[in-house]
C-alpha cells in the first residue's frame, strides 16, 4: 500500500513542478503538524532554511517525517520537521523533497 501512496504522491509532485516550476513550487500541505514522506536519497536536513546552513543529517527515499511548519525563502519552500534522529529539536529540509502522506 505504501508503494501506491508513494507513486500517487510522486505523480502529484511532478505535475505541480511542471505546472508551477520548481522555483515557484508551493506547499502541498494544508495544515500543520502533518505527516510527510521523503522522495529523494541523501536529502540533507539543515539547522535553518538555507543551502548555506549547517548540515545536520540526511533523509532517504521513503523516510517518514513530521512536518511542523513551512517557510518560503527566495521562492523555495522549506519545511521544518522534527529531527529524525533525536525528535526533540526541529530541522529544515527543502520542500521539493517532502510530500504529504495521505
Amino acid at each position: 500500500m505504501l508503494i501506491h501512496i508513494r507513486k500517487a504522491a510522486l505523480t502529484a509532485l511532478v505535475l505541480i513542478v511542471l505546472t508551477c516550476g520548481i522555483s515557484e513550487a508551493r506547499s502541498l500541505f494544508t495544515s500543520f503538524p502533518a505527516d510527510g514522506i521523503c522522495t529523494g536519497d541523501y536529502v540533507r536536513y539543515r539547522s535553518r532554511p538555507s543551502t548555506n546552513a549547517k548540515i545536520l543529517g540526511r533523509l532517504f527515499d521513503g523516510d517518514e517525517v513530521r512536518v511542523v511548519s513551512e517557510r518560503s525563502v527566495n521562492g523555495q519552500v522549506w519545511y521544518e520537521i522534527y529531527d529524525p534522529n533525536s525528535g526533540d529539536r526541529t530541522v529544515w529540509v527543502a520542500g521539493r523533497y517532502i510530500i504529504p502522506v495521505e
